[in-house]
């Protein structure tokens, strides 16, 4: 068993926030973003390869953790980089991006909104809840936070989603017998081979 700094799902989310890091700066989604976004893992998951083989003698157990990054979390990575990117260009849907006329017209509609659901007869709110009417006027130009805020909740929530998802190849990844570990290393593992020389 490997330290969990070694282990898939932590791994993936260490990858994952290193795109992360880099992909809101490189502006449109293009070919060449995916292809930096694609480098930005190779480049960490390197460092990591040559960290674990300097404690670790089992190239073996590392590659099958590149290949599940690589057909697993990458993929699924870059569908969602793309989907956020778009939306971070499109400035998340925000009416006239949230500048200050926007949120000037949101207090007055708040107002409006406000006032018609105290003072209508038919609505059974109270008519002295006049601090309703002025609750909304102040909370409507929030709004455009709020909706970027729910969209980024939700890519966080995608990104999580990757990182949970590799339980599953984890437990695939632990059926795998080490070549060599710290308690096994010139013991369990000298005596397979030295049995295929013989057979040899």
């Amino acid at each position: 068993m490997y330290p969990d700094r070694f282990r898939l799902p932590f791994l993936a989310g260490v990858l994952i926030a290193a795109a992360e890091r880099r992909r809101p700066g490189l502006g449109p989604w293009s070919y060449d973003v995916e292809e930096r976004l694609r480098h930005a893992f190779d480049s960490e998951l390197e460092d990591v390869r040559r960290s674990f083989l300097e404690s670790f003698d089992d190239p073996g157990w590392f590659t099958r953790v590149e290949e599940k990054i690589e057909e697993i979390a990458l993929p699924r990575y870059l569908v969602e980089a793309k989907r956020e990117t778009d939306l971070e260009q499109r400035g998340y849907g925000v009416w006239r991006g949230g500048d200050l006329l926007s949120r000037v017209v949101l207090a007055l509609g708040g107002l409006c909104v406000g006032a018609f659901l105290v003072k209508a007869p038919f609505i059974p709110i109270p008519t002295t809840w006049d601090l309703l009417i002025f609750a909304m006027g102040l909370a409507a130009p929030l709004l455009p936070d709020l909706q970027i805020a729910l969209h980024k909740r939700r890519h966080r929530r995608a990104l999580r989603a990757i990182v949970e998802d590799l339980q599953d190849a984890e437990a695939k990844l632990d059926l795998y017998q080490p070549l060599s570990s710290p308690e096994t290393e010139g013991t369990a593992v000298a005596a397979p081979r030295t049995s295929i020389r013989q057979k040899g």
